[in-house]
């Protein structure tokens, strides 16, 4: 039995340290292979995790009854709300639809796991604190120049795209690195056989690694998460409710003019941050206002995963034509594929109902947290719920993956009193070697899957070197194929549609256009298509579509120049229309100047000079 425990424990540390390292995945061959890689690695780990498991419910009996938490209820309530209001036929969103089942089973795999090793516990949060401590290290390097980033504005991105998903990542370790270090500061005097004093001084190195990038990854969101996480942890492990209610009835004036001053410094911090970046804070505020009243158009259904992009469009479109729209706003408008902030961006696709349950499985886990002491874990989903405040983190597979985990680790050994225990007596280990037999064949089935969607950018990679190289011809025959199985991705239709339209099939680009407009935000989809519908002489959609984008993002001069053009189309003249929008384009100033604009203003004040001298 000893050596079959030993076997067991060795087959879950290695797949639980395989799955947590998914934030460190990339893979050049495949388009966007930042984001992909992971995500394909994180179902070849779910594959492993699941084998793994499987082996260790045969090799050993389990020991404890199954505990049927609330959280456990919440998770499959939230599953059958994204299945009820996804857009089937649409299909928008099919690649996230297999990793939202991997975390139903990823979840019920570590509630498994922890209820029956309960070291476990422990090991996964050090591993996600060591993949902090290699994250932080490789930032420091990208700063010195040691390491490239992976990207061209920014010297600071660690295994991300850019350094705010980098940054937030960060926050979600720091809690962690001080709960371990208070948790275990009674080990800093034992001897070098005692494991946690390992432990201990890990975290001291993370969080110092971690205070010298995050500052330098400029990410106003991912600095009050660490803030406020870190706060709380420090307060839970060392103050506590019961001290605090006392220091308040013994010493009543200090503690309320201490908190005045700190809500004073707290509304300076929050003033100096919003003025750091001004212009980002108002698109902020633009974007969160006009997501709250895309949702009050459909409250209770919801668009479905996937559909904010699109929904949040015309929602913006409605919004400036309304006329209500501040000038600051037309100005810092934007058309981002995400809400800046997770809750109001799954209040708009899941509805109201899917909000309120996700916001019951994380404030719930909170407390789980609390109550069984793992403040580490708590303050890791504390830290996710300020950054995603702002961001966009459940965009993201790693993040899903540690946020899985902290509440997992903070939902385990509550009290059996208060909750519904499954599977007692001798068929328990039956139930539990079928259940997690069951999960062996969904996470092979969603592989093979996913492993088709992992092809398919494979090709796209290549494709798009054909396509920048401008081999259009030879480029539009393989994007046409791949359209067929990955029709889901604006960016891949966008991209045929312009081999298309440089070969002059107008006509098909545009129906691919129109697919897309439906899946993104992207003003660009509505500008390329109504040049199409120009080229094909329908002028009247390209007219209705170019008005359309200028009611998205009425401060962009683009759609000004090609609504000038398509007005002084011979078989379309409009005079006093032409004369105005031609104004319009002269008169506005870009945001940024660039070559670009100065040849578009100069060819439309050509063309106004030419119909001056000669109006007929």
């Amino acid at each position: 039995m000893k050596y079959t425990r030993y076997i067991s424990l060795s087959l879950l540390i290695f797949s639980g340290t395989f799955l947590l390292c998914t934030v460190f995945a990339t893979d050049s061959s495949l388009e966007n292979g930042l984001v992909m890689g992971k995500v394909h690695w994180f179902h070849l780990s779910m594959l492993i995790m699941s084998v793994c498991s499987w082996i260790a419910a045969l090799l050993m009996k389990p020991a404890k009854p199954f505990i049927f938490l609330p959280t456990d209820g919440l998770v499959l309530l939230l599953a059958i709300i994204v299945v009820l209001t996804y857009n089937w036929q649409l299909n928008p969103e099919p690649e996230r639809l297999l990793v939202g089942g991997q975390l139903i089973m990823l979840w019920f795999l570590l509630r498994f796991i922890f209820n029956e090793w309960q070291p476990l516990r422990l090991f996964f949060p050090a591993v996600i604190m060591g993949t902090g401590l290699i994250e932080a290290i490789s930032g420091i390097c990208q700063l010195h120049g040691f390491e490239n980033s992976n990207h061209s504005l920014f010297n600071l991105t660690g295994d991300f795209y850019n350094p705010g998903p980098y940054s937030g990542y960060l926050a979600l370790v720091l809690p962690l690195c001080v709960w371990i270090i208070l948790e275990f500061d009674k080990y800093k005097k034992a001897g070098w056989h005692q494991s946690k004093i390992y432990l201990y001084y890990m975290a001291w190195f993370c969080l110092l690694g971690i205070l010298v990038v995050l500052p330098a990854g400029m990410s106003r969101t991912a600095w009050i998460a660490a803030i406020v996480s870190c706060a709380w942890v420090y307060w839970g492990e060392r103050i506590g409710w019961k001290k605090t209610k006392r220091i308040m009835k013994r010493h009543p004036i200090l503690s309320l003019v201490s908190s005045i001053l700190i809500m004073v410094s707290l509304a300076g911090v929050f003033v100096g941050i919003y003025t750091l970046k001004m212009d980002s804070a108002n698109g902020r505020l633009l974007l969160w206002k006009v997501t709250g009243r895309a949702i009050m158009e459909q409250p209770w259904a919801g668009t479905g995963l996937g559909g904010f992009p699109a929904a949040y469009t015309e929602a913006q479109a409605g919004y400036f034509a309304s006329g209500k729209a501040t000038e600051t706003e037309r100005v810092v408008a934007g058309c981002p594929d995400y809400g800046f902030n997770e809750f109001l961006q799954i209040g708009l696709e899941q509805g109201v109902a899917g909000l309120v349950v996700f916001v019951l499985l994380l404030g719930y886990s909170l407390w789980c947290g609390v109550k069984n002491g793992q403040l580490g874990a708590s303050g890791g989903i504390l830290a996710l719920i300020v950054f995603g405040l702002a961001s966009y983190p459940l965009q993201l597979p790693e993040f899903w993956v540690v946020l899985v985990v902290f509440m997992a680790v903070a939902n385990t050994s509550l009290d059996s009193a208060t909750s519904l225990c499954l599977f007692r007596g001798g068929l328990r280990r039956i139930i539990f070697i079928t259940i997690i037999g069951i999960f062996v064949v969904g996470c092979a089935g969603i592989f093979r899957q996913q492993k088709k969607y992992h092809e398919g950018y494979k090709k796209w990679n290549r494709l798009k070197m054909m396509h920048n190289n401008e081999v259009y011809e030879a480029a539009s025959n393989g994007y046409e194929e791949l359209v067929s199985q990955m029709k889901h991705r604006p960016e891949l239709l966008f991209e045929t549609a312009l081999c298309l339209n440089r070969t002059k099939r107008y006509a098909e680009a545009n129906k691919l256009l129109y697919q897309a407009m439906l899946l993104s935000s992207d003003p660009m989809i509505y500008y390329i298509t109504a040049k199409n519908e120009q080229a094909l002489g329908n002028y009247r959609k390209a007219e209705k579509l170019l008005l359309h984008a200028i009611n998205i993002l009425p401060e962009r001069i683009y759609p000004y120049y090609l609504l000038a053009k398509l007005y002084s189309e011979e078989a379309f003249f409009q005079e006093d229309k032409f004369l105005h929008i031609a104004e319009v384009v002269l008169k506005k100033e870009p945001r940024v100047v660039s070559p670009a604009i100065q040849e578009m203003k100069s060819e439309i004040q050509k063309m106004l000079n030419d119909k001056r001298r000669n109006p007929n």
